[in-house]
C-alpha cells in the first residue's frame, strides 16, 4: 500500500477507535464484554487477524491451522481479544476498587522481593489472557513501573492507547526509542515490563518454541545479561468470571555471553509454554510467529 494511502487508513482506524472507545466506555462491563464476544464470533470468518490466531494456536495444539480444533480455539481467542479492548476502553472510568477484587494473585511476593533488592527488575509477559488487567494492576500497585509499548501510527493513536493503559499509574514509552529510559528506570531500581511473544522492533531472533523455529523478541534477555538484573515472568488468565495473575520466581542471567542470553530465553519460553498448554485459547497474539522471516 502506498505511503499516503497507508497513512490515510491509519487515521481512519484512529477515528474509528476513538469513536468506539467513547461508546464502549459508558456501557456496563458485562454488557460490553458480551457484545464484544458476539461481534467477534460474527466477524471471525472475515478477519485477517483470525488467520494469525489460528496459525499460532495450531502450533500449540500440534495440528493444522485448518483443523476444526484450531478454528474453535481461534474463535475463543478472538472473543477474548475483543473483550480485552473493552477492558482497555473502560479503564479510565473503572477505579481500581472495581478492577481488582476479582483478581486472584499468586506469587506477588516474588516481584516484591526482586524489587526490594534495588537492582531493577524486568517483568515479562505476553499477549495472553486479560492483558489489560495485568497492566492496570501493575500501574496501581505503587511500584515504579515502566511498560514498553509497540509504536503505532498515527502518533495521536499511540498517545491515546498509552493514556488508556496508563489510567492507573503505569508509564509507557514506545519500543523504537526506549533504551535510555529503560536504563534509567533499571538503574533507579524500577520495573520494566516487556513482551516475549511479539517482536515490535524487528530485532528478534529465531528460537525453538514447541519444537519448531519461531521468530521471537529476546531484548529482555540481552538487557538482563547486560545489566545483571532478574527477569520475572508474569501471566494472567481468565477463570470463569474471575482473573488469576501469577508471578513466577526470578530468572537470573548466567553471565553476559550469548549462551547466557539464549539459556535465559529458553527458561522463560518454557514457563510460557506451560501456561499455553493449560489454556491455549487465551493466547490472543495475531502475529504468526512461526512464519519465520528470512
Amino acid at each position: 500500500m502506498p505511503g499516503g494511502a497507508s497513512e490515510a487508513v491509519s487515521w481512519l482506524v484512529y477515528g474509528l477507535l476513538r469513536g468506539l472507545g467513547a461508546a464502549v466506555s459508558w456501557l456496563p462491563p458485562r454488557w460490553a464484554r458480551g457484545l464484544a464476544a458476539r461481534l467477534a464470533e460474527a466477524f471471525y470468518p472475515w478477519l485477517p487477524a483470525a488467520a494469525g490466531l489460528r496459525d499460532n494456536l495450531a502450533h500449540v495444539l500440534g495440528t493444522s491451522p485448518e483443523d476444526p480444533a484450531a478454528h474453535a480455539a481461534a474463535r475463543r481467542a478472538l472473543r477474548f481479544l475483543w473483550q480485552n479492548y473493552v477492558d482497555l476502553f473502560q479503564a479510565p472510568r473503572r477505579p481500581p476498587s472495581a478492577w481488582f477484587p476479582a483478581i486472584r494473585i499468586l506469587g506477588w511476593e516474588h516481584l516484591l522481593e526482586a524489587h526490594q533488592a534495588g537492582r531493577g527488575v524486568i517483568v515479562v509477559s505476553a499477549h495472553y489472557g486479560p492483558v489489560e488487567w495485568g497492566l492496570q494492576f501493575l500501574g496501581a500497585s505503587g511500584l515504579p513501573a515502566l511498560a514498553v509499548a509497540e509504536p503505532v501510527r498515527p502518533p495521536p493513536m499511540f498517545d491515546y492507547l498509552c493514556r488508556l493503559r496508563g489510567a492507573h499509574g503505569l508509564r509507557l514509552i514506545p519500543a523504537d526509542g526506549a533504551l535510555r529510559e529503560i536504563f534509567r528506570t533499571l538503574d533507579q531500581g524500577g520495573i520494566v515490563a516487556l513482551a516475549i511473544d511479539r517482536d515490535a522492533t524487528g530485532s528478534g531472533r529465531v528460537y525453538s518454541f514447541f519444537g519448531e523455529p519461531a521468530w521471537l523478541p529476546d531484548g529482555y534477555a540481552e538487557l538482563a545479561a547486560r545489566r545483571g538484573v532478574p527477569v520475572v515472568p508474569a501471566f494472567a488468565w481468565r477463570e470463569g468470571a474471575g482473573i488469576t495473575l501469577r508471578v513466577w520466581p526470578p530468572c537470573w542471567p548466567a553471565g553476559r555471553r550469548a549462551a547466557a542470553r539464549e539459556a535465559l530465553v529458553a527458561q522463560v519460553l518454557e514457563i510460557f509454554a506451560q501456561v499455553l498448554r493449560e489454556a491455549p485459547d487465551q493466547w490472543v497474539l495475531t502475529t504468526p510467529i512461526w512464519r519465520v522471516r528470512r
